[in-house]
């Protein structure tokens, strides 16, 4: 008599078991890898938008403003006194909080004041960011754990 060939419904639970115990061990990092990507996804969008302003002031070669307006950091160019929004950033997540500053980008890409811009959330266990804005223009993200901007 030969025996078919297949998986005994004890042998199928054993495998269900040990799948239910590694999602359950996996389950606490994977969220927290969620909530972490929020906030770089953030800082990502933010230093997406004021590399777009700057760029776009030294191709047209006016100034453009980063002005903030309702928690949203929108990019202007005023022609013949007529502001006109060319991009805009808002949080889109919700829980994260950005400490937006009104900045003047010169046709030259310099900036009228430095920033230091926070993007954070109420996580106690994700990294909070910071994106520093030089008078130069020059920006750069990084985790506010560290020096910050200096």
């Amino acid at each position: 008599m030969r025996r078919k060939a297949g998986f005994t419904l004890i042998e199928l639970m054993v495998v269900l078991v040990i799948i239910g115990i590694m999602a359950s061990l996996a389950f606490p990092s994977f969220s927290q890898q969620i909530l972490q990507d929020r906030v770089v996804t953030t800082a990502n969008q933010l230093n997406s938008v004021y590399k777009y302003a700057r760029s776009e002031a030294v191709k047209r070669e006016r100034q453009i403003n980063l002005v903030v307006n309702n928690n949203r950091w929108q990019v202007t160019l005023n022609e013949a006194g007529v502001a006109s929004v060319l991009k805009e950033f808002s949080v889109t997540k919700s829980g994260i909080t950005v400490d937006l500053a009104a900045l003047t980008v010169s046709a030259s890409g310099e900036v009228n004041q430095q920033a230091q811009i926070d993007i954070k959330d109420n996580h106690s266990n994700t990294t909070d960011y910071v994106m520093c804005v030089l008078k130069s223009g020059q920006n750069w993200l990084v985790e506010s754990s560290e020096r910050g901007c200096a």
